[in-house]
């Protein structure tokens, strides 16, 4: 509701939403397909891209995120400096011996690795692109628990602290959650609760807002609100690559 709509046209930023909610073998992520449905309107609306430069893909297979990924590295190469935003709200899955995270596909399976998307490529993949700047929200957790109570898949049946990564290039990294944390949901708003307020962000500033700021307060209130909600710890991080110096605290989406 109450959307912000501007009437300048982003003409450099493309975007790649992901939003895998209805899973073949796994468990559902419950409101993952009502967060990249409302934050894809955010991106239109708010931040001005154009509706042919947002890929929106609903319960994306393995071959669907590759191919977007494959679509944003020939915009990368044919733009200018482009901006680029990938999205995700889905599970994530660890590889218990190597504490590896993945993003899982919903034809994904929970106990098998070779089935998700390694999070370290997607992240070299992304921060070799000639882009200006890269952001990735990312409303998944790794530890192998799901967004509502209860494990996904570790055999152990505890939370794993798994490697989330490392930001590569021009490339900033919004985390729903620390390494062995859950990425709970909102169940009042019917979202996901990092996805929540980066939202309820976008909608009090227009969109007119550096980087800092938006994790500062996603940081804050995830924080604050998932102990009142949902009695548990939930600590977003947003991570800068280690190439990039202060600068970043000054970008925006829009």
């Amino acid at each position: 509701e109450n959307i912000p709509e501007t009437n300048t046209k982003n003409n450099n930023t493309f975007a790649v939403i992901i939003a895998n909610e209805n899973y073949q073998s796994v468990a559902p992520v419950p409101y993952a397909l009502n967060d990249g449905k409302i934050f894809r309107e955010y991106c239109l609306k708010t931040l001005g891209i154009p509706e042919k430069q947002i890929k929106y893909i609903p319960n994306a297979t393995g071959n669907q995120i590759k191919a977007q990924i494959n679509w944003l590295q020939t915009l990368a190469e044919v733009f200018t400096d482009p901006h680029i935003i990938f999205y995700y709200a889905g599970h994530g899955i660890p590889d218990e011996s190597s504490r590896t995270a993945y993003l899982l596909p919903v034809d994904g399976i929970g106990t098998d690795v070779s089935t998700g998307y390694k999070l370290d490529d997607l992240y070299a993949v992304l921060g070799k692109m000639p882009a200006e700047n890269v952001t990735v929200f990312m409303d998944a957790c790794f530890s192998g628990s799901k967004r509502e109570e209860g494990m996904l898949a570790s055999a152990r049946g505890v939370a794993i602290k798994a490697r989330s990564g490392m930001p590569q290039g021009n490339m900033v990294v919004f985390s729903a959650a620390q390494s062995d944390e859950t990425a709970y949901p909102n169940n009042e708003e019917k979202h996901g609760m990092f996805t929540y307020f980066l939202l309820k962000k976008l909608q009090d500033t227009k969109g007119d807002v550096t980087l800092h700021e938006l994790g500062e307060y996603i940081t804050t209130n995830v924080s604050q609100q998932s102990i009142l909600l949902n009695g548990k710890s939930q600590t977003p991080c947003v991570t800068p690559s280690a190439s990039l110096d202060a600068s970043w605290r000054e970008w925006k989406l829009k």
